[in-house]
């Protein structure tokens, strides 16, 4: 279970996959078993504070996940990621699109619209 030391937090990750890198935004890691997600990339799915298997930080909104995303794929080179948000994080793409500047796209999974 891998993961890094963010602003006083262990931010745990999965990495799995070959080809180029794809970060997951979304809130855990778990949310992305109901994704299609293709061969042929290199995925990085967060549990961001609160979520999954990260502790939680009192009082962190969409913006302050965000930028512990943001500070993640820093710190493990990732800046030049396609982003692909989980229909359920839509609140964090549409942080990471209009405020820091980086590209997202929507991927595709079951039940959501």
């Amino acid at each position: 279970m891998p993961y890094l030391h963010l602003y006083g937090t262990p931010i745990v990750y999965d990495r799995w996959g070959e080809g180029p890198d794809t970060v997951l935004v979304g809130y855990h890691a778990g949310q992305w078993s109901d994704c299609e997600l293709p061969p042929g990339r290199r995925y990085l799915a967060a549990d961001l504070p609160g979520h999954g298997r990260t502790p939680a930080v009192v009082g962190a909104g969409d913006d302050d996940l965000a930028e512990y995303l943001v500070g993640l794929l820093m710190m493990l080179h990732l800046t030049e990621a396609d982003l692909w948000v989980h229909p359920r994080a839509r609140a964090l793409g549409r942080y990471l699109s209009e405020r820091l500047g980086l590209s997202v796209s929507e991927a595709a999974c079951a039940g959501d619209s």
